[in-house]
């Protein structure tokens, strides 16, 4: 995992090549979305760790 204000990290890098690669090759606004959205998750991903995911859904969880 990398700091918020790492933006060299080239793992984070290749994320957003991918990113953009997938958003080049997006045909409709649904699959531009999409490549964004998901770009989002991984970054998030990267900065924070998988714990992060599994602790939002334990509080949501709570929260139904």
């Amino acid at each position: 995992m990398c700091q918020k204000r790492q933006r060299r990290c080239p793992a984070l890098l290749a994320i957003r090549e991918e990113a953009l690669q997938e958003w080049a090759r997006a045909e409709t606004l649904e699959e531009v979305r999409i490549a964004w959205g998901r770009l989002g998750g991984r970054v998030t991903r990267h900065r924070c760790g998988r714990e992060h995911f599994a602790m939002l859904a334990k509080v949501s969880r709570h929260r139904s």
